[in-house]
C-alpha cells in the first residue's frame, strides 16, 4: 500500500525515478495487451503516456483520493483508452471504405438524390395548393399525432370526422400530384 502511494506521489510530483519504476512494472503488460489487440509498440507508448497524463490531471482535482493499486488502475485506464482508439479507427476505416465507392455508384447515388429532391418538390408544391384545413390535418397526421388529439386541436366532434377528413385530404393531394406535369415526367424515369 505504501509503495503504491509512493508510486502515485512520484507520478504526481514528476519524480523521474518513481515514474521509471511505474514504466518498469506496468508498461510491459500494457504493451502486451495492445500488441495482442491490433496495436504496435508506438500505440502502446502513446496510450501509456495518455494514461499517465489522465491520472496526473485527475489528481489536481479537489478532494481526489489516490487509488489503492496504481498498477491495476493504470492498466485499466490504458485498456479503456485503447478500446476507444480501436473504436475510433474502425469508424474512420469504415468511412474511408465508403469514400472508395466507384464513380459509377456515386453517379447513381447522386441521381437518386436528385430524383428524391424532385419528388419532394412536387409533393410540397401540391401540398401548398390544399386548403389550410387540409394542410393542418395532414401535417398533424404525418407527425403521427393521435386522431383524438387532432380532433381536439382542430375542433372536430369525433375521431371519425378526423379519419374522414384525412382520407379526403389525402385523396385530393394524390389527385393534384397525379395531374402535375412534373410528376408525370418523374413517373416515366
Amino acid at each position: 500500500m505504501t509503495e503504491q502511494k509512493n508510486l502515485f506521489n512520484s507520478l504526481i510530483t514528476g519524480d523521474s525515478k518513481g515514474i521509471l519504476e511505474i514504466y518498469e512494472f506496468v508498461y510491459p503488460s500494457v504493451r502486451k495487451y495492445i500488441r495482442n489487440n491490433s496495436g504496435n509498440q508506438e500505440d502502446a507508448e502513446d496510450v501509456f503516456q495518455r494514461a499517465l497524463l489522465h491520472i496526473t490531471t485527475k489528481s489536481k482535482v479537489k478532494n481526489y483520493q489516490p487509488v489503492e493499486n496504481l498498477e491495476w488502475y493504470l492498466y485499466g485506464i490504458c485498456k479503456n483508452l485503447w478500446l476507444k482508439e480501436l473504436s475510433f479507427r474502425k469508424k474512420w476505416a469504415t468511412k474511408a471504405e465508403v469514400k472508395e465507392v466507384s464513380d459509377e455508384s456515386s453517379a447513381k447515388l447522386m441521381a437518386l438524390e436528385i430524383l428524391e429532391h424532385d419528388r419532394r418538390e412536387v409533393y410540397l408544391r401540391n401540398f401548398n395548393l390544399l386548403s389550410d384545413n387540409c394542410k393542418k390535418v395532414l401535417s398533424l397526421f404525418l407527425k403521427k399525432r393521435k386522431q383524438k388529439e387532432i380532433a381536439e386541436e382542430l375542433g372536430y366532434n369525433s375521431e371519425t370526422v378526423v379519419r374522414q377528413r384525412v382520407f379526403k385530404c389525402k385523396t385530393k393531394l394524390t389527385k393534384l400530384i397525379q395531374k402535375d406535369s412534373a410528376f408525370k415526367k418523374l413517373k416515366n424515369l
